[in-house]
């Protein structure tokens, strides 16, 4: 009996084996495409992105005007005429907060100081009731505003003290300032001849005839 013959390939005599080929072929397909389709999906979906917590903002505490603003006084001159002493004056306002001040109302008036009357009746309080001289409407946080005028003291309405044979003229600046905050910022300064930085003040004289007296100083009346 002849032997058995091995077994042959296509044409091309060599070995083809397209089982295990076309096995592998397949497997990279169905792993190819679940690739493209779990890409698609990772695509598709959007991130969640959680709205950020804002903190309610709590309540704003109310300063005192009197700590929220400083006051500072500068008098250029007084004129006296036969009828009226007038008073011309430089007021600074120093907001000392981080938060502006607005509606900031100032009043201002000039009266004569009287030892018969109690000194309640000669300062501002907060019953004193001042002619509205200017208004600031807003007042940036850590600024200054710097305003000029002039007020009037009628001397027929003046009390004079006298020293001696001289009648004397004390004029007492009331300051009143209203605006946000607690209370009103109440200041009253005594008038006087003198250096702005020096001691005493000095009153005026009212039998030497009208003139005009410079410099002026004012100390605040405690």
């Amino acid at each position: 009996m002849p032997p058995a013959q091995p077994a042959t390939s296509d044409d091309n005599g060599e070995d083809l084996p397209w089982l295990p080929i076309g096995g592998i072929a397949a497997l990279l397909a169905l792993l190819g495409a679940g690739f493209v389709i779990w890409n698609r999906r990772r695509e598709a979906i959007v991130p969640e992105i959680e709205r950020p917590l804002v903190a309610a903002a709590g309540p704003v505490d109310v300063v005192p005007l009197a700590d929220a603003l400083s006051v500072r006084i500068e008098n250029e001159k007084l004129i006296r005429s036969a009828a009226f002493a007038t008073l011309k004056y430089r007021l600074t306002l120093i907001n000392r907060t981080n938060a502006s001040l607005a509606n900031v109302v100032i009043g201002i008036d000039l009266v004569s100081a009287h030892s018969g009357a109690p000194m309640e009746q000669q300062i501002a309080t907060n019953g004193t009731v001042l002619e509205k001289r200017h208004e600031v409407p807003r007042i940036s946080p850590r600024q200054s505003v710097t305003l000029t005028g002039q007020v009037q003291l009628p001397l027929a309405q003046a009390h004079v003290i006298r020293q001696g044979r001289h009648p004397l003229l004390v004029p007492l600046m009331r300051v009143r300032i209203d605006g946000p905050g607690e209370g009103a910022l109440l200041k009253t300064f005594v008038v006087g001849q003198g250096m702005p930085d020096g001691g005493r003040v000095q009153p005026f004289r009212l039998d030497e005839g009208p003139r005009s007296y410079e410099p002026i100083a004012q100390r605040e009346l405690a």
